[in-house]
């Protein structure tokens, strides 16, 4: 009888997925889900409700057409010191998740091992069993989360072929240093690695220093896959709008696999995204001076109610030590926080493939700002 693959079974909804529901079932506020629920830069919609009727509506060329591939090379040369051939080492795609599966169906085998930093983005493992690759889990330790040359090493087997590097990190928010990468780059040339970087969060980020990319640091440049998306930097995921970046060799493959598994992303979409990708400075820091906002503002609530939120460096996401409720697991954390604050949270096992030290749940805040206020005095009062 025709059923799931064997690769398939023992997938399921995702714990992120399941909290939104138990959301909407209770009336809850969702800071589990990172819907992006802030606007798109107002001149962007202006300009796409003026000019989609002559957009081209289309296929595209596989690799995206020029105006994008053009304005990605451009902007990544511009924020993140990376110099690619827009013709050649460019490649658009259906988000970043689909730039992520165009690489690893391209370049890896089933079977193949895939080093993954633990706490990671919880798709990933979805994404190598559906392909049928080897999660291989490097365990970081809160608060700091730092990658060590050590770690990385003592979990390399002998199916390893490949990394992903998530920076800035979710759920953590961790944004790796030059030297952590730098122990990233020794350990992939000792091993000949493949590395697979997320940079999704890469123009959402608190501090002075800028985005370090990858691909700039040691050698790691002649063996990384850059992937990235319009989504988080122009609030638009809905789009389902990315990209992958890297050496002509390894982007020949990669385009024939994002051809072979969605032809192209929407064209209209790729004509205004061109525009999105060149907006000006300024557009970039008002998104980090709002989201350092919102920021603060979750932040407070969760201390505010005892607990104890991380300080991320990038991204939308704050991850809380629940300790102080008394539980031993991020689920329970959940269930505490449901019930009594009526505030819905992620547990922090749905970033791990071993159980955390410690009950993270992870918080989103790319919300409202009034969402912000009532989920913080909800936590206030609950806990």
């Amino acid at each position: 009888m025709i059923g799931a693959a064997a690769r398939m079974r023992n997938l399921q909804e995702s714990s992120i997925a399941a909290m939104t529901v138990r959301c909407q079932e209770l009336g809850a506020i969702n800071i589990a889900q990172g819907l992006c629920q802030v606007p798109p830069p107002p001149s962007l919609l202006a300009e796409g409700a003026r000019d989609f009727r002559d957009f081209d509506h289309s296929y595209s060329a596989p690799g995206g057409i020029a105006a994008f591939r053009e304005a990605v090379a451009d902007k990544v040369k511009k924020y993140s010191g990376l110099d690619v051939d827009p013709a050649t080492q460019v490649v658009a795609t259906v988000g970043a998740t689909g730039a992520l599966m165009a690489t690893l169906t391209a370049l890896l085998d089933p079977g193949d091992g895939v080093l993954l930093f633990e706490p990671f983005y919880g798709n990933y493992p979805t994404a190598l069993s559906v392909l049928g690759l080897r999660p291989e889990p490097v365990r970081l330790f809160g608060p700091g989360f730092e990658v060590t040359e050590d770690a990385l090493r003592s979990a390399v087997t002998r199916h390893t072929r490949a990394m992903i590097v998530c920076t800035p990190n979710n759920p953590s928010g961790r944004r790796l240093t030059e030297a952590e990468l730098m122990a990233v780059s020794a350990v992939a040339e000792e091993h000949d690695l493949l590395v697979v970087t997320d940079e999704v969060y890469e123009d959402i980020y608190f501090g002075p220093a800028p985005h370090v990319a990858p691909a700039t640091v040691g050698d790691l440049g002649r063996r990384t896959v850059t992937v990235s998306s319009l989504g988080k930097s122009f609030s638009v995921p809905g789009w389902r709008l990315g990209y992958a970046c890297g050496p002509e060799r390894l982007m020949n493959a990669v385009r024939v696999a994002a051809e072979s598994l969605v032809v192209c992303p929407p064209v209209p979409l790729q004509e205004l995204g061109a525009r999105a990708l060149r907006l000006n400075d300024d557009y970039f820091r008002g998104l980090r001076a709002m989201y350092d906002r919102k920021r603060r503002m979750l932040t407070e609530g969760f201390a505010a109610a005892g607990l104890s939120p991380n300080e991320p460096d990038g991204s939308y996401y704050l991850f809380v030590d629940c300790s102080a409720l008394g539980v031993t697991t991020g689920a329970e954390a959940t269930d505490v926080l449901l019930r009594r604050c009526l505030v819905g949270t992620v547990p922090g096992e749905s970033f791990y493939l071993n159980p955390p030290d410690r009950p993270y749940v992870r918080a989103c805040f790319s919300l409202p700002d009034e969402v912000i206020a009532d989920a913080a005095a909800r936590l206030a009062r609950g806990v």
